[in-house]
């Protein structure tokens, strides 16, 4: 085990945590804060048939403002580029996957570095390394030395090419860089038809203002969302509902439990038993075991015998949640809480920036 602490009024770290990771913590701090599920992620063995290795960086804004993703690199011939959550609002949760190509690297046991580059002025540059065994049989090491040589003919050329370019932009007067750099991305303003379907709502259900909360049990900063949305429908309790949707994390891997036992309240007993389940799963976030799920059931005299059905199939899990992970995908939801209030999604989730949305849309001086 490894600990680094920092006093917080200077750098405004927390404590490592105890499994050696190290994330990156910052409440309290201002500005965006970059936190890391993990530095040093292990990939198992790579199956001889997989060319393409796939690895999950999972990150987390702990700070006050947007914080973006600015670059992933890997300085490894065998990286081959990165895509996921580059932006995420404050007390967004979110991925980025990267890929390496298994033909590229040798086998037996490597580690590969990755780095971060962010806007987070703690933690600017973040390095990331993965650990895994390639295996291969010999037809296959025979065809990545071919494939080699060709891969080396074809970085010749490549180079060959951009000095002719260089030499030429140089001979013009011009400046040798290669072209600008692309624009940063943005926050996603879009107005999105959420469809509400079969969900849960709570609140007054003909409210002319819907927030619409996709969530994920085992996600910590849905945990304290949750009481902040309650505040907010205490407000407005005849002009404002809530309705809730599903979306697990992938990484998070006993959400998917938590949101089936949910869902089957709700379809045995209505939206009553819903938040009643939906309370206590919030309220002991570190209880998600089938177990204490069962239990759950079993105190609010649920369907037992549909309940171990559908838990013990993970296929039926999946069925359950299935419309409400198609309406995720819809509108591009990436992270946990992402919170929308009649379809545009909510950068600054502070209780002031609730009620103002919710002013300006009550006024009419909003477009629904």
């Amino acid at each position: 085990m490894r600990r680094r602490v920092v006093l917080a009024c200077i750098l405004c770290f927390q404590q490592a945590s105890l499994r050696g990771q190290g994330p990156l913590m910052g409440q309290g701090c201002s500005g965006p804060v970059l936190w890391l599920e993990s530095r040093a992620i292990d990939l198992g063995t790579i199956p001889v048939e997989q060319e393409v290795v796939l690895g999950k960086i999972m990150v987390m804004n702990e700070g006050d403002e947007l914080l973006e993703i600015l670059k992933v690199t890997g300085p490894c011939a065998c990286f081959m580029g990165a895509s996921g959550d580059t932006i995420l609002p404050p007390g967004n949760g979110g991925e980025i996957e990267v890929k390496f190509d298994k033909t590229r690297i040798e086998s037996g046991p490597v580690r590969r570095l990755v780095v971060l580059e962010t806007n987070d002025p703690r933690n600017k540059t973040v390095r990331v390394y993965f650990s895994f065994t390639v295996e291969r049989s010999e037809a296959e090491e025979l065809r990545l030395l071919r494939s080699e040589v060709t891969h080396l003919r074809r970085e010749v050329q490549v180079l060959r090419a951009d000095l002719k370019k260089v030499l030429a932009a140089l001979n013009a007067g011009g400046s040798p860089r290669a072209a600008a750099q692309p624009s940063p991305a943005k926050a996603d303003t879009r107005v999105y038809a959420v469809e509400v379907g079969d969900s849960a709502i709570l609140g007054n259900a003909e409210a002319p203002v819907t927030i619409t909360a996709f969530m994920d049990f085992e996600c910590p900063f849905c945990v304290r969302e949750y009481p902040k949305l309650k505040a907010v429908l205490a407000a407005y309790p005849q002009q404002v509902r809530l309705v809730f949707k599903h979306r697990p994390l992938n990484f998070h891997k006993k959400a998917p439990a938590a949101h089936a036992a949910a869902q089957l309240a709700l379809e045995q007993g209505g939206p009553e038993l819903f938040w009643k389940m939906c309370d206590r799963i919030m309220d002991n976030p570190k209880a998600l075991t089938v177990s204490d799920l069962r239990q759950h059931a079993r105190s609010l005299q649920m369907d037992l015998v549909r309940f171990d059905e559908v838990l013990a199939d993970s296929k039926k899990v999946d069925a359950l949640l299935a419309a409400d992970m198609k309406v995720a995908a819809d509108c591009n939801v990436r992270a946990t809480p992402t919170i929308m209030i009649d379809g545009v999604k909510l950068a600054d989730r502070s209780l002031d920036s609730y009620k103002a949305r919710i002013e300006s849309l009550l006024a009419g001086t909003t477009r629904r």
